[in-house]
């Protein structure tokens, strides 16, 4: 457009120019498909775009209606977008969809509901988008689809003793009942857990339960009776934790599903609680976390998919921790000593013996990590041979160094260091690096078939090992670093995903060659040699530049014996050492807080 001081005149003169710009795109369109030849696509498309049948009709659609594939309706489209499948569209102006975007999210939707995977919506498909389930996403959002809740990598931290309520009640059943219920799914989770529910009457309670119709001011509207039954959020201030219960359903008795062709009240609320406490959904058909609505029996005991992920992040009962399986190796024993021959020789000088000097422990207070992982609610931490095991459920004591090949059995017997170790999310089966190798582990025994090189995750030839692995909390998908560099992997497809590795930069503030990562209360850490830093996952950058010490925090040193690396430079004799110690001071003071 031209400027304001241009007379009118110019401007009436310049509209028809202007007009014909606008529609310049069109004509080449329009002109590129009339001279091309028949059954033929223009070259763009034959090259770049998505492949496009010989009879469909090329149309010029409003900007604000997605481009997508025609063998799939707004209304499937609508369901793997709600349920994470697919990234959500922009209202404005669409969403360019790709042939193979849309097969690849319907495969992983069928995989995840246990039907064939053919990527069309085919009826099996259709039947199963009208299923009755929970209204949650089945694939965490990554953050650029976050609405108003975090709903993935969120606990109650440290509290223990959650309080609930409810709200507003349902007309389908009396008070009384409603409660009972709803404690005994909440009955479900304690008994498997170190957590208890106390009912008070307050709006302020952790778990708030409601039942409501359509929109109700949350963002999640309900859609009538049928296939949305309730969702719940995960742990948090305001919302968090609380459960809405759609009213436009049926709600009965857990005996009385047949009998009245209800939804058992029971059955949902022990899902939807799942979610309260912090876990997502499983893609396991016998888990409580199963996205799908299906039949429990009242004195159920909690699945063990549900119950190991439950106590990864609250830890089991006191007293019942879980058992690790003894070795099955025992330690070998050296060869007797050969019988003594009577054979004449000249006497040789007798040799000095060599005395073995035993392996040293390495002192928790002055050692880096090399590996930690939380696995199965306890903090598991390797350096060198040996590695900690810390339980903050079963009392305090000091934590006490024990040698990896007294309790990892199947490793190599020349193993000096763990480099890397994670609990994988969806079977929590334990997965460790060393060197140009991996192992996966059910509890404390290697799975048959290992281990397998780092090939076969789809990491380069090059790449002589791992410096540290996570599961990130954000969006729950498994990180690999190395050097200066980082993957992110698959778990559904085994293999880290395409457009990797990246430069580490991206975890502002991060250094490179990491010894160790991993998630811990809802929060991500970072450690190199004897330090470590927090990270926000939100704003992408670490805390703060200034690293903490690794031994105060997880260890529980105190302040004289814990070592730091390079905490001054430039100084000598007391300038260096005062300096030291007031650093020390603000490191131990920022932690313990």
């Amino acid at each position: 457009m031209p400027p304001a001081a241009v007379s009118n005149r110019r401007r009436q003169g310049a509209a028809p120019w202007s007009r014909t710009l606008a529609l310049a795109p069109v004509l080449l369109l329009v002109l590129a498909l009339g001279l091309a030849p028949a059954g033929a696509a223009p070259r763009a498309l034959r090259r770049g775009g998505p492949h496009l049948p010989r009879n469909t009709t090329m149309r010029v659609a409003a900007r604000s209606r997605p481009r997508r594939a025609p063998f799939i309706t707004d209304d499937a489209l609508n369901k793997l977008m709600a349920y994470g499948y697919l990234p959500q569209s922009d209202v404005e102006t669409g969403a360019l969809r790709d042939e193979s975007q849309l097969t690849d999210a319907i495969r992983q939707f069928q995989r995840y509901a246990h039907i064939p995977e053919t990527g069309v919506v085919d009826e099996r498909t259709r039947r199963q988008f009208t299923k009755p389930r929970c209204g949650l996403p089945d694939v965490a959002p990554d953050k650029r689809r976050y609405k108003r809740y975090s709903l993935q990598g969120q606990t109650w931290g440290d509290k223990t003793d959650l309080t609930w309520t409810v709200a507003s009640h349902t007309r389908d059943l009396d008070a009384t009942t409603v409660y009972h219920e709803l404690n005994k799914a909440l009955k479900v989770w304690s008994e498997a857990s170190v957590l208890t529910f106390t009912y008070v009457h307050s709006a302020d309670a952790d778990i708030v339960v409601s039942f409501h119709t359509g929109y109700h001011n949350d963002g999640y509207p309900f859609d009538g009776s049928g296939q949305v039954l309730a969702h719940a959020f995960f742990p948090g201030t305001g919302r968090g934790g609380d459960a809405h219960f759609d009213e436009d359903e049926l709600w009965v008795l857990n005996h009385e599903e047949e009998s009245k062709d209800g939804v058992s009240l029971f059955a949902v609320a022990v899902h939807e609680f799942g979610h309260s406490l912090g876990l997502s959904h499983s893609s396991r058909q016998d888990a409580l976390m199963f996205p799908w609505y299906q039949s429990v029996s009242e004195d159920m005991k909690l699945p063990d998919d549900d119950r190991l992920g439950l106590q990864q992040m609250y830890g089991a009962p006191r007293g019942k921790e879980p058992a690790w399986a003894p070795n099955p190796y025992p330690p070998r024993r050296p060869p007797a000593p050969s019988p003594a021959t009577t054979t004449t020789a000249r006497p040789r000088q007798r040799p000095r013996p060599r005395t073995r000097t035993p392996e040293s422990r390495p002192d928790a207070c002055d050692t880096h990590y090399d590996a930690i992982s939380v696995i199965r609610g306890e903090t598991f931490i390797f350096s060198g041979r040996y590695f900690w095991r810390i339980n903050q459920y079963s009392g305090t004591h000091k934590p006490v160094a024990v040698k990896i090949s007294d309790f990892w059995y199947g490793l190599p017997e020349n193993l000096t260091k763990i480099d890397a170790v994670y609990q994988r999310p969806h079977d929590h089966r334990i997965v460790i690096f060393t060197g140009r190798d991996y192992w996966v582990f059910s509890s404390n025994q290697p799975e048959p078939g290992y281990p397998q090189p780092l090939t076969t995750l789809g990491l380069p030839h090059s790449l002589d090992g791992i410096d540290a692995a996570m599961v990130w909390g954000h969006n729950g998908k498994t990180y690999l670093f190395k050097n200066d560099m980082y993957w992110r992997f698959d778990e559904a497809t085994g293999k880290v995903e395409l457009d990797y590795p990246r430069d580490i930069s991206v975890w502002h503030g991060v250094p490179y060659y990491l010894d160790a990562a991993f998630q811990y209360g809802g929060i991500t850490y970072f450690f190199k040699k004897r330090q470590f830093w927090r990270f926000d996952d939100r704003l992408m950058r670490v805390r703060s530049r200034v690293p903490s010490l690794s031994a105060v925090k997880w260890m529980g040193c105190p302040l004289t014996a814990a070592r730091s690396d390079k905490l001054s430079s430039g100084a000598t004799g007391p300038a260096r050492a005062t300096g030291a110690l007031l650093l020390l001071a603000l490191l131990a003071a920022r932690d313990l807080r």
